[in-house]
């Protein structure tokens, strides 16, 4: 007799096998089930989060919690919402992370799109397939921030045929480069041609100390350069920089600084 796969109590989507978490809304595996409705008590908002009146008809985002307990939820219930720590009737006050003004949220014809607003660290948008990469765009993976940077080729000789002495170049043409806690650049990780495996455990860019980072988590792709990233079942996701206004559908996650937000129809 086949035992049939599976499925997130939360929401109910099959779940992968060896995932820990579910890949539609980010709960754990083996919760229990949400009580029944009518023992579901309403959003409490975290400090400094107001929770917008549910409004019908109307797309919403959600806080994504750990803990499954009830989280503040957002109505975008106007044609633009504007999201900030201090700015906008989405506040996320207690996170440094979050710009004052970090992110427009825009609904026109029934199409929900996000912007960001030219913040210090960025929104992003966790990926469900593969994305394709430019030099200058950022991922997330854990507590990782990692840019997409092309290496600059090597130097001519100057007027008297002299050439600068280092170490042989790794022959590629791409690299990531760690972005550090308050500014700067940490390591540098060059891209090979073909798959480049990003993990805690074992890869081509590995960070053993990031629980945060599953043991495999994405693959970077390299074509000349065109890179394309995906991401390989990790627990808590890749999530890639927004580049200019970018439509959303229901069940698409965002860090918007430390904050995951959860698109809801």
């Amino acid at each position: 007799m086949t035992t049939a796969p599976p499925t997130c109590a939360a929401c109910g989507t099959q779940l992968h096998p060896g995932f820990r978490f579910c890949g539609h809304c980010g709960a754990p595996a083996g919760a229990p089930p949400p009580p029944t409705p009518q023992h579901i008590p309403g959003p409490t908002a975290a400090p400094g989060a107001a929770t917008v009146p549910a409004r019908a008809g109307c797309p919403r985002l959600t806080i994504v919690r750990g803990d499954l307990l009830p989280a503040p939820a957002f109505d975008l219930s106007g044609e633009e919402t504007l999201c900030g720590r201090t700015t906008g009737s989405i506040r996320l006050a207690e996170d440094p992370t979050v710009s004052p003004r970090h992110a427009r949220f825009t609904v026109r014809g029934g199409a929900l799109t996000v912007e960001d607003l030219g913040t210090v660290n960025g929104t992003f948008l966790r990926i469900r397939g593969p994305h394709r990469l430019a030099p200058g765009d950022t991922l997330r993976v854990g507590r990782q921030v990692l840019r997409l940077e092309l290496l600059p080729p090597p130097a001519a000789a100057d007027a008297s045929g002299v050439r600068a002495w280092g170490t042989p170049g790794p022959g590629t043409r791409l690299r990531l480069a760690q972005l550090l806690e308050g500014g700067g650049d940490g390591d540098a990780f060059p891209l090979h041609e073909g798959e480049n495996a990003i993990g805690r455990e074992a890869g081509d860019v590995v960070f053993p100390a990031d629980r945060y980072v599953s043991a495999r988590h994405a693959l970077l792709e390299v074509r000349g350069e065109s890179v394309t990233v995906v991401d390989v079942g990790s627990s808590n996701g890749t999530f890639a920089s927004l580049s200019g206004e970018t439509a959303l559908a229901p069940g698409d996650q965002l860090l918007v600084g430390g904050q995951v937000l959860r698109v809801d129809a």
